[in-house]
């Protein structure tokens, strides 16, 4: 590519960002990109200030695997870490923070990319600030017409009120989740290491997180047990909890009832007991048996699959008439096809193999533009 080329207004240098943002992806200090070149961690202070010579783009790109093109493009969308609430802040390291963040910036790229081709449902996502954690999760629940009954796919849910649901890429995933708003538009991004029901909770304390603490910038801990409080109703009403689960509820009560409610067996044991359906002493010999049966990390006769977007699921259908794949966003936006891939619940790679075996006439091939996300 030669330097005419490049979006920047002065071609002769690199848009410091974009270093700085893919250096952060990889998981590098300025010092191991450094040597991975050749060069000083001043001469990398100098090129995440403004100084990167466009003849270094190659080089760049090659130790950060990333498109050369990506480093001649301004207008990165900003969002520091400081600005985000992670769901694991203290087990994750800084750079595994920094990574997810980085990862969540081309998520608003493809984000936009996406918008200015598609009608995306519009933000229905009211702010509870200041509202008791589960009375918000009952005003929300009334408010979308969801009743008391179990939530359907919850990242579909979230998609058909404008919530924008990424999920995160390898190293980047170490943080859980975190939510963040941009200008008026909501975003959560998820790692999917845990058991779909666990990112299933995951989602909804993110959820929780956008409604109640949007205009709050300190993360903190009581912030924390208010999402998760909000997760907690939102996931499973105590209303709802009345009606599904007998008073002192036997372990095997417990396991059957937590699959229609798509969550974990020992949230659904803390629910009930906080909703006064449980005793104390049947709640600890619930949770002790459930540990023993292995319910403390896993979630044994669980759901069998994670829930994906219904959005990417549409846009990348390979049997679409437009032709949209994650190689088109990857190339238009000159990002790694992997981190395209990684961010969009990897449906496009998931219907590939599901579409192998389907004839011509079995596969649908939408055209309306306009997302279908209910």
């Amino acid at each position: 590519m030669s330097t005419s080329e490049w979006s920047r207004p002065d071609s002769s240098y690199l848009d410091p960002d974009r270093i700085r943002i893919a250096r952060a992806r990889r998981g590098l200090t300025k010092t191991e990109l450094a040597r991975k070149l050749g060069l000083t961690p001043r001469t990398i202070t100098k090129y995440e200030s403004g100084s990167a010579p466009a003849s270094a783009a190659a080089s760049i790109a090659e130790s950060l695997d990333f498109p050369v093109e990506y480093f001649g493009r301004g207008g990165a969308p900003s969002l520091e870490s400081s600005e985000v609430r992670f769901r694991a802040a203290r087990r994750a390291t800084a750079r595994e923070r920094e990574a997810a963040v980085s990862a969540g910036i081309s998520g608003v790229e493809i984000d936009r990319w996406i918008s200015s081709r598609f009608v995306l449902p519009e933000v229905d996502l009211p702010s509870f600030a200041g509202e008791d954690p589960r009375m918000a999760a009952r005003l929300l629940r009334g408010m979308w017409g969801l009743g008391t009954k179990p939530l359907p796919n919850l990242v579909q849910l979230c998609e058909s009120r404008g919530v924008r649901v990424y999920s995160l890429p390898p190293f980047a995933d170490a943080v859980d989740a975190y939510s963040v708003w941009r200008g008026t538009y909501p975003y959560v991004f998820l790692a999917r290491r845990k058991t779909p029901e666990r990112i299933r909770f995951d989602l909804a304390h993110e959820l929780g997180h956008l409604v109640l603490h949007s205009a709050e910038s300190e993360e903190t801990t009581a912030q924390e047990r208010e999402a998760d409080a909000f997760a907690s109703e939102f996931l499973m009403p105590a209303a709802s909890i009345l009606e599904y689960l007998r008073q002192n509820p036997s372990v095997d009560d417990v396991i059957e009832t937590r699959s229609q409610f798509k969550v974990s067996a020992m949230a659904l044991a803390f629910a009930a007991h906080r909703a006064g359906r449980m005793s104390e002493w049947a709640y600890r010999h619930c949770c002790i048996e459930l540990s023993q049966r292995g319910f403390r990390k896993d979630e044994p006769g669980g759901m069998p699959t994670y829930e994906i977007s219904r959005v990417f699921t549409q846009i990348l259908d390979r049997y679409r008439s437009s032709s949209i794949t994650a190689r088109t966003i990857a190339n238009d936006l000159h990002l790694p096809i992997s981190d395209v891939h990684a961010l969009t619940f990897g449906v496009e790679l998931r219907t590939a193999q599901e579409t192998e075996v389907l004839s011509d006439s079995e596969r649908e091939v939408p055209t309306e533009r306009h997302l279908r996300v209910v």
